[in-house]
């Protein structure tokens, strides 16, 4: 029976990552503060003196709480660990050790992004346990917990892929990280404040601004999340953030996250062309 073959680079680095005692402190210290906020949303419900009666509203703020804790882990962490996934081999001087093996560009790009990514996804997946005890008490079915973590996962490959590409294309780790930080804030503040400036120039001038919404908040993906969340619990998707509403069928968060697919395709194509060694040589034929 052949064998299923394994990127070397993930292959690689999951081994020398899962050694470690960090792997699992970590995994260790990440549940126990979620167990936290769920035992404390349980105790509210269920055993507090002052309730009269089961009360929904605890556990969807909890729901709410859990999912936004690991939005913002998302946000923070990824960045850090791809901006400095091909600069820090730069700095190293190993690139072009690596990009003298057999590993295509391709392989080299898309194994250090898994990697980079490997153990927010591991901290994401290891959370299932603490969620379903929210969704015991009712309020989130299963296909909207599937909902949210399909919408961590590529929101963590579309952070991942713009720092693999600022990583790529700038030789220092420093630089690279700073922008990569700079241009997830333009996707975060940045979007949210054109789009505000311009509905306030819109409500004054014009006689109908609901119809000429801004789309750059489709880019925006902490109005994406906050579009899932409040469409899961049934709320209006047009919650008060310029440009929040439907294209067509299709809900904000569903256009956010084939924007955020685009853009990973974007950012992994560029790397991976930045990162080949023989677009010279084509370009001279």
């Amino acid at each position: 029976m052949e064998k299923i073959k394994m990127n070397p680079i993930l292959r690689k680095e999951a081994k020398v990552r899962m050694r470690t005692w960090r792997a699992p402190f970590l995994i260790a210290i990440y549940i126990g503060i979620l167990a936290f906020i769920a035992a404390f949303a349980l105790f509210n419900t269920v055993f507090a003196p002052y309730n009269q009666g089961f009360n929904s509203n605890d556990i969807i703020t909890s729901y709410a709480v859990l999912a936004g804790i690991q939005f913002l882990l998302i946000a923070f962490i990824v960045p850090a660990f791809t901006s400095s996934a091909i600069s820090n081999e730069r700095e190293r001087q190993t690139l072009d050790l690596l990009l003298c093996t057999k590993l295509k560009p391709s392989s080299i790009v898309i194994g250090k992004l898994i990697t980079s990514i490997s153990q927010i996804l591991m901290l994401i997946i290891s959370a299932l346990p603490v969620f379903s005890i929210i969704f015991l008490f009712g309020g989130i079915s299963i296909k909207e917990m599937i909902q949210l973590f399909v919408y961590y996962i590529i929101l963590a490959v579309t952070f991942g892929s713009i720092g693999m590409f600022f990583s790529t294309y700038i030789k220092k780790t420093t630089t690279a990280t700073v922008l990569t930080y700079g241009a997830i804030l333009f996707l975060m503040l940045g979007t949210l404040i054109i789009s505000a400036f311009y509905m306030s120039i819109k409500y004054r001038y014009s006689t109908n601004p609901i119809s000429q919404r801004l789309p750059l908040m489709y880019f925006n993906p902490g109005a994406g999340f906050v579009s899932l969340v409040m469409d899961q619990f049934g709320k209006s998707v047009n919650i008060g953030i310029p440009g929040i509403v439907k294209l067509g069928s299709i809900p904000f968060w569903g256009v956010n996250m084939i924007i955020d697919i685009v853009i990973s395709g974007i950012m992994l194509s560029l790397s991976i062309y930045k990162l080949d060694p023989m677009k010279k040589k084509r370009a001279n034929y």
